[in-house]
């Protein structure tokens, strides 16, 4: 669970055998939670509504470690995962299994996996994989399973490379920001030292303004021949 992460903080941390039991960089206790939303018959909320929702938790969830000040924003957070849970439900059933119904749940329970919560892992997959059989090429349907099957281990690394194939070629000749940044994990992830530092090199020279240089360079100084680490 969250390979890509313990590869990451393996190579930028010194030691992290004191947090075992801590969300890396952290001092907030590691917890799993209930996956108990509230059924609802209709969605009070729009489409365009629920998307903007979810995405304003991509700051806290969207990516493994999860991002909390303390413990009470970590439950607040979780509560209104848990309301938008129950609204992307609704809005499913109204709107059958759409393209888009399906990408709302596959992103929220990718963003419940990084919090922990108990059987959004499987809930992520089986969305993941309608929605992509509504629509291969589904553009938001491809960014959550890029940044979903790379956080998941070795098993879904073909799937990964898959999705960010497609988004690459949407954007093309544009280099897209995440998708770059999806290719680095997935080099990293494979132990491809050589394409890794390609990767990370095109992505600082791309887009030497992103937040992730400094990461990104840190790993790559990190970087011998091969890389070792356990996965957890």
């Amino acid at each position: 669970m969250k390979y890509l992460a313990s590869i990451i903080l393996a190579l930028t941390l010194t030691s992290c055998a004191s947090q075992q039991s801590k969300i890396p960089g952290t001092d907030i206790n590691e917890k799993a939670f209930e996956l108990n939303p509230v059924k609802i018959d209709a969605p009070t909320m729009s489409f365009e509504a629920l998307e903007k929702k979810i995405g304003a938790l991509n700051s806290y969830i969207g990516s493994y470690p999860p991002r909390f000040v303390n413990e009470n924003e970590r439950e607040l957070v979780y509560k209104n995962w848990l309301s938008l849970v129950s609204e992307a439900e609704a809005y499913n059933k109204v709107n059958s299994n759409t393209e888009k119904s399906l990408y709302l749940l596959s992103d929220l329970y990718r963003q419940g996996h990084n919090m922990d919560v108990t059987g959004s892992a499987e809930k992520a997959l089986s969305n993941l994989d309608s929605c992509l059989f509504v629509n291969e090429y589904s553009i938001p349907c491809n960014f959550s399973a890029s940044y979903f099957y790379l956080s998941i281990g070795a098993a879904y690394l073909d799937k990964a490379e898959k999705s960010l194939s497609i988004l690459k070629n949407h954007y093309s000749p544009e280099l897209n920001h995440e998708v770059e940044a999806g290719y680095v994990f997935l080099y990293l992830y494979r132990q491809n030292v050589p394409m890794a530092k390609k990767q990370i090199n095109l992505f600082v020279q791309t887009f030497p303004e992103s937040s992730r240089v400094a990461a990104f360079m840190d790993i790559k100084k990190n970087l011998g021949e091969t890389i070792e680490w356990k996965q957890q």
